[in-house]
């Protein structure tokens, strides 16, 4: 992944963020009782409650669509935007009667932003610690001890926003789960450890079997570009850009390209999709001066589209205002100043450039 941690390298630095039938009663306080006897209640695309049968869990994946969308069938390598619930198949006693958790590793951060982690990511869910000493490694076992409550270990719906996220960044059971279903489905899953967090050892999930009820809001294709049209009259001294083949990344040519004073934005295509909302899913090149060296690309293999909330467009200077009343498929050129892409020790550092393809919003 050190490719990915380049183009995040830059978004630390400026705040950016680069880097599977039941019954519904019809009257929108639905309830679905599953083959496996899974009862959810609430209608889709509410926040569900999830009332789990007392019998062993099922060993194998399985998938059950609550209410079938209408829209686009999901790609197994597409990012998918969705609204999401975990919850423990077995239930786990109160929190005040279990030992205190370890903060997660700095290389899983609690997804306090579910956009930032790709969430249900293979290194975390919602910011499940590791247990400490004295804590079961099964946390089933610990129930034995105290009045056992459903375990809700992480949802998007109480975050008020959906989740973007690869479905080659998470956990099996999602990426099998979720291909081939139709945009606007509501779709349980059932997970068992070999297809979740099993083989991550000391993770608060490993032995977990888990239940998941996924609302997909969206599905976009990882290799897609720019769509709209181009901008007539840009600025002196950008590199120009040209489209790259189907699944390519863009290809920037220097000559005549002179580095910024200070950092900018420019809107070079004007996207013929739908106005962008507060989140954007984006792919990005990211080029060095003089000549275009040191290319990053999210269009790489092993790579994925990125997610940028609205707090984080401030990060590159001027994106925000170039995107201003923007559609899907516009792509904006970013001039980083040698001052705004500082080396560690605080001198300047190489400035860039960045071509963001806008390829989706939420």
């Amino acid at each position: 992944m050190r490719r990915r941690q380049a183009l995040a390298a830059l978004i630390v630095s400026s705040a950016l963020a680069l880097s599977a039938c039941g019954s519904d009663d019809g009257d929108g306080d639905s309830t679905a009782t599953t083959d496996l006897g899974v009862e959810v209640a609430g209608a889709p695309g509410e926040k569900p409650t999830l009332t789990i049968p007392e019998e062993d869990p099922p060993g194998d994946l399985q998938i059950e669509v609550l209410d079938e969308g209408d829209g686009d069938e999901v790609g197994e390598n597409d990012v998918v935007v969705a609204n999401y619930l975990g919850q423990t198949w077995a239930p786990r006693p109160p929190a005040s009667d279990l030992p205190p958790a370890e903060e997660p590793p700095a290389e899983e951060p609690p997804a306090e932003d579910p956009a930032a982690t790709e969430p249900p990511a293979e290194g975390d869910v919602g910011g499940a610690a590791t247990p400490e000493d004295g804590a079961s490694a099964d946390p089933s076992e610990d129930a034995a001890s105290g009045d056992a409550e459903p375990y809700v270990f992480d949802n998007s719906y109480d975050r008020g926003s959906a989740a973007s996220f690869s479905l080659n960044q998470v956990i099996p059971g999602w990426k099998e789960g979720l291909t081939g279903q139709a945009v606007g489905s509501r779709v349980l899953l059932s997970i068992p450890p070999d297809q979740g967090y099993g083989g991550q050892e000391g993770h608060d999930l490993q032995n977990d079997t888990l239940v998941f009820v996924v609302d997909i809001v969206d599905s976009i294709d990882p290799a897609a570009q720019a769509s709209g049209e181009p901008v007539a009259e840009l600025p002196a001294g950008l590199p120009a850009v040209t489209d790259g083949a189907e699944g390519a990344a863009p290809t920037l040519d220097f000559a005549g390209a002179t580095p910024p004073e200070a950092s900018d934005s420019t809107l070079v295509v004007t996207g013929d999709g739908e106005p962008v909302g507060a989140n954007l899913v984006v792919n990005m090149v990211q080029a060095s001066y003089p000549d275009g060296a040191d290319v990053i690309t999210t269009w790489d293999e092993g790579q994925a589209p990125l997610t940028l909330a609205a707090e984080q467009l401030a990060g590159i200077p001027g994106l925000a205002e170039a995107l201003t009343g923007a559609n899907i498929g516009s792509r904006v050129v970013s001039r980083i100043s040698a001052t705004d892409n500082a080396a560690q020790d605080g001198t300047a550092g190489t400035p860039l450039v960045l071509v963001i393809d806008v390829i989706g919003s939420y």
